[in-house]
């Protein structure tokens, strides 16, 4: 049976926020920004290819909604066990706070609750009708994945070369993706 896991976020702003998905926060052709833990912004997609995603399939409101919502499906991989708290929750006073493993999501999404300016209270199946699948999203999501797939296998008998590729596409803590990418020649567009 599929482990299924949801992403769900409220974007500052949609449009940025699925490029954002797709690109990351580029500086340059092969440049990105760096967030406050010192890791390259490289964006949802490719961070989801660091956890070996085999499948994703991408919802969000539609452009000018006033409800700006967004939404991945993901088909875990079977072999990873890790639960994934999108917060913590501190204590002395109790704080809950965003933990984004994703460099740079916390500039990207609202963390106050908020979702929208409805005009009225709605049920959840009427907030949720109005979420939309993005083929082309899916789209990119599989290519992307294909070019992934090629570097893996070509990485078959190098596990310490496929750890350091996963962790530079989840750009990790001092993972160095640029450089990783340049060796193996590859990019995810």
């Amino acid at each position: 049976m599929p482990n299924i896991e949801i992403l769900a976020y409220s974007p500052t702003d949609l449009d940025d926020f699925i490029n954002f998905c797709i690109e990351g926060k580029r500086t340059g052709p092969d440049t990105f920004e760096i967030d406050e833990e010192g890791r390259e912004i490289r964006g949802v997609m490719s961070w989801l290819h660091g956890r070996v995603v085999s499948e994703a399939h991408f919802f969000h409101t539609p452009q000018k909604h006033p409800m700006t919502f967004f939404m991945a499906l993901v088909q875990k991989d079977e072999d990873e066990n890790e639960e994934r708290p999108w917060f913590e929750v501190t204590t002395n006073p109790p704080m809950i706070i965003l933990d984004p493993q994703i460099a740079g999501l916390d500039r990207q999404v609202r963390v106050d609750g908020q979702i929208g300016m409805l005009q009225g209270f709605l049920s959840i199946g009427d907030l949720l009708a109005a979420v939309e699948p993005d083929p082309a999203l899916d789209a990119e999501f599989e290519a992307q994945r294909q070019r992934v797939h090629e570097v893996l296998e070509r990485l078959e008998q190098d596990p310490a070369g496929k750890k350091r590729f996963l962790a530079a596409l989840r750009s990790d803590r001092g993972s160095k993706p640029a450089e990783v990418f340049k060796e193996l020649n590859f990019s995810l567009r």
